[in-house]
């Protein structure tokens, strides 16, 4: 969405608010929330102060947006890559293998930027709980991808949920470990990890 920027002589200059996210997200990712300020925020966007407050309201309002558009983009990438994947138990490997050309990646080694702000914020920032909303939203896709090795299992079917629970569950730890700069190797004994237990489904 283009947005007009006044510039000093009153001319209005378009910015778009996409690229700027974008570059923002990039920012909280690599300082966190707490070492970004808003002469930070200001210099990586190249917008005023005060445009960015009219598009955006303040930094936590400010925050609050880039991180549901980080969910939303990594639940797109999740749904991406469950459908790349295919059905059944060695559809959860092929997931499992994908996940891991992601955590060998520049950008995958980061972790993920909702884990990190949930650590440093305890899950939540002003009214909105965005460590929950994660979780569940987590939950629910990769849901998606058990349910397959599960045939006509009802929604409420025990294992169903154990399964779904326990890959979520490893998946959150495993961005933890990524952030924390462990080698290649210890994340590929994570992932090893995940698929012995896969195996037994």
């Amino acid at each position: 969405m283009g947005v007009q920027e006044r510039t000093p002589a009153g001319r209005p200059r378009s910015f778009d608010e996409e690229s700027v996210l974008a570059e923002l997200t990039a920012l909280f990712w690599r300082q966190g929330y707490g070492q970004t300020s808003m002469s930070d925020i200001v210099a990586a966007s190249g917008v005023h102060k005060p445009s960015l407050y009219r598009a955006f309201g303040g930094k936590d309002e400010l925050f609050t947006t880039v991180l549901r558009r980080y969910l939303r983009e990594r639940m797109e990438m999740f749904t991406r890559l469950i459908a790349e994947a295919g059905p059944g138990v060695d559809g959860v490997h092929r997931f499992l293998d994908l996940v891991g050309v992601d955590a060998a990646s520049e950008r995958g080694r980061d972790g993920c930027l909702m884990v990190m702000s949930s650590n440093e914020l305890r899950g939540t920032l002003g009214d909105y709980d965005f460590g929950a909303d994660y979780r569940r939203q987590m939950h629910e896709v990769l849901g998606t991808l058990v349910r397959r090795t599960l045939p006509g299992a009802p929604d409420d079917d025990v294992v169903l949920r154990l399964r779904t629970d326990l890959l979520t569950t490893h998946l959150l730890g495993l961005h933890v470990v990524m952030r924390s700069g462990a080698s290649s190797e210890e994340i590929g004994r994570c992932l090893a990890a995940m698929h012995h237990v896969v195996d037994t489904w």
